[in-house]
């Protein structure tokens, strides 16, 4: 554990300061026009055709597969099986891979699952052969990303063929967690190392005793098992959790290996750690490595940390704008045996207007479900998106989105001296600073909290009892909030840090673990896309519901360049996002309950 009070990770580190690590500007795929140019016609580019099958039926299925009660529920597919299921058709290929020759274009073949046929051709080529113009531009945050002039279209020979063409167009994924910044030892203040040890008296205290905290200094290992009553035995063990992410960082076994000696968990052996690289990175293109990097460690020590003997295999994409892909190669890889995908990324701006993007993903995420696999998003840090640079108003994050994945929103956390859960309530933090004796509102009010919503594209799942005709966003959350937030250690800079860490990027992890630790329990029970049984556990010990707790977090710091005294108010209210009784977009259905381990495999 870190010096009490001291800065550890977010010292004068640019990237560790208290904002949306993809919240900013890099999130956002709106081009700046300044940067717009052709690409090179000889540059080479890859692009994915998701072959038309009876989508209808695939819906069925997977509804089905995922729904207890169903006479189908659990009755998985191996990739062979979807293949002849599921698949394109043998006379659907040959006609889209002529035409696709006939353009110029190589063919790789169709994926494992029959659903996915890979072209490769230059620039020239595939822009001929799709109807459109390629150009390279500059995101906000730097990012370069190709872009299509015009709408792609395929001949009307083969346009039955082809259900959406993934790759021509590229959207920026950014993870989704956030850093606390610690009091400085000058400060004469110190860090919590549980609710209310440290508590500022010096500042007004806006709430009653109690009930106001300094900043905690970031939960050790065994305080975030208690926080989810994990027992001794529960472990994992036989179970394989994937986790996506860009680029790989080579110190990311050795800091969590750090972190679990000062948290007081037991290593993770090199032998159950892996790396899946299934293309090579070619440079950053603008993204933000040391974010990726943070990512992974805080993705690792989560997921070690609840289910300390899973395995866990690091699927590095080659940058931020690959990251579908790596998805789907994982979804297609048979060798892994891995059932479980946590996935602490999205696209931030919101859900993208690439239709095209929106079903190839889709597509890949009902797959997903009907082998067996559950997938599990962030819900993003940024609550209803309605602040983000480019936003037009309330939106959700995408994956997190879709019918055929599980959303994880967030909870700010609070236990005791002897890790006793005191309350629990949805993350969505509000900002005041202290001016002439008196806190302040700050603007906008929202500091970070968990997104969720409605989507603007997907109806509501028939298994989804929410309010509302789309598909609402978060299922389920868990502890997201920095300031209430997991230690961990990672090297930035060539320097090796700790210090407390949230987002819904934590919070995906800790359900993906607990899901692996509730397969163990059942012999390797293979529970999929788990969101449709948790609707009928409403209620139930399965999940505890979350409702408003009112409480403040004084810290010194909100950035590097924001020092003073601050007090958030948790779970705010401040956009259009409120935790309440039952179902609520901040926290969904709840956290897991006492029950859960045991309940979601019954």
């Amino acid at each position: 554990m870190p010096l009490r009070g001291s800065s550890a990770l977010c010292g004068t580190s640019a990237m560790c300061v208290l904002i949306l690590l993809a919240g900013t500007g890099a999130a956002s795929a709106a081009p700046s026009a300044a940067g717009d140019q052709m690409m090179a016609g000889g540059e080479p580019v890859t692009v994915t055709l998701n072959m038309a099958v009876d989508e209808a039926a695939v819906s069925t299925y997977t509804t089905a597969v995922s729904t207890p009660g169903n006479p189908t529920f659990g009755r998985h597919l191996t990739l062979d099986q979807m293949r002849v299921r599921f698949g394109a058709s043998a006379q659907q290929v040959d006609r889209v891979s002529t035409w696709a020759r006939g353009a110029g274009l190589s063919v790789s073949g169709l994926d494992t699952t029959g659903s996915r046929l890979t072209l490769t051709g230059t620039a020239t080529t595939v822009g001929s052969a799709f109807g459109v113009g390629l150009t390279r531009t500059n995101t906000r945050g730097g990012v370069r990303v190709r872009t299509t002039a015009g709408r792609p279209s395929v001949p009307a020979g083969i346009r039955g063929d082809v259900r959406a063409i993934a790759g021509l167009s590229q959207q920026v994924a950014a993870p989704q967690h956030v850093m606390a910044s610690l009091p400085a030892v000058s400060s004469g203040q110190s860090c919590a190392r549980f609710w209310a040890e440290g508590n500022n008296t010096d500042v007004p205290q806006k709430y009653p005793s109690g009930q106001q905290s300094n900043v905690l200094c970031g939960y050790d290992g065994n305080q975030l098992r208690a926080l989810y009553g994990l027992s001794n035995s529960d472990r994992g063990g036989g179970e394989t959790i994937v986790i996506t992410g860009a680029f790989n960082s080579p110190t990311a076994l050795a800091d969590a290996n750090t972190a679990f000696a000062a948290n007081g968990i037991p290593a993770l052996p090199a032998s159950r750690y892996s790396v899946k690289t299934y293309e090579p990175s070619s440079g950053d293109q603008g993204c933000d490595v040391a974010a990726w990097n943070a990512e992974q460690a805080l993705d690792i020590q989560a997921i070690h940390t609840i289910a300390p003997d899973a395995s866990i295999v690091y699927a590095a994409a080659p940058d931020c704008t690959a990251l579908p892909d790596t998805l789907a190669a994982v979804i297609a890889d048979g060798s892994m045996d891995a059932t479980i995908i946590s996935n602490s990324w999205g696209i931030a701006s919101g859900e993208p207007s690439d239709t095209e993007y929106l079903t190839a993903v889709n597509m890949m995420l009902a797959r997903a479900a009907i082998l067996g696999i559950g997938t599990y998003f962030a819900s993003g840090d940024a609550g209803d998106n309605s602040t983000i640079s480019g936003s037009t108003g309330p939106s959700v994050l995408f994956p997190a989105s879709s019918p055929w994945t599980t959303a994880v929103g967030g909870t700010t956390s609070a236990l005791g001296g002897t890790n006793q859960v005191l309350w629990q309530t949805g993350w969505e933090a509000a900002a005041n600073t202290l001016a002439g004796g008196v806190w302040q509102r700050l603007s906008p009010p929202l500091l970070a909290g968990a997104g969720g919503g409605e989507s603007h594209y997907f109806d509501k799942p028939t298994w989804q009892t929410s309010t509302g005709s789309r598909r609402s966003v978060p299922d389920l959350a868990a502890l997201a909030d920095p300031f209430t937030g997991l230690l961990i250690g990672v090297t930035i800079d060539g320097s090796y840090r700790t210090g407390p860490v949230g987002g819904t990027s934590l919070a995906a992890p800790i359900v993906a673990a607990m899901v692996a630790v509730a397969q163990a329990r059942a012999g390797g029970a293979d529970l999929g896309l788990l969101a449709p049984g948790l609707y009928g556990k409403a209620g139930s010990a399965v999940l505890t519901d979350v409702t408003h707790v009112a409480a403040g977090i004084w810290t010194p710091s909100l950035s590097a360049n924001q020092t003073g005294s601050f007090l958030l108010d948790v779970d705010a209210g401040v956009q259009s996002l409120t935790t309440g009784t039952g179902y609520d977009q901040v926290t969904g259905l709840g956290v897991p309950g006492p029950g859960f381990l045991t309940g979601i495999v019954a």
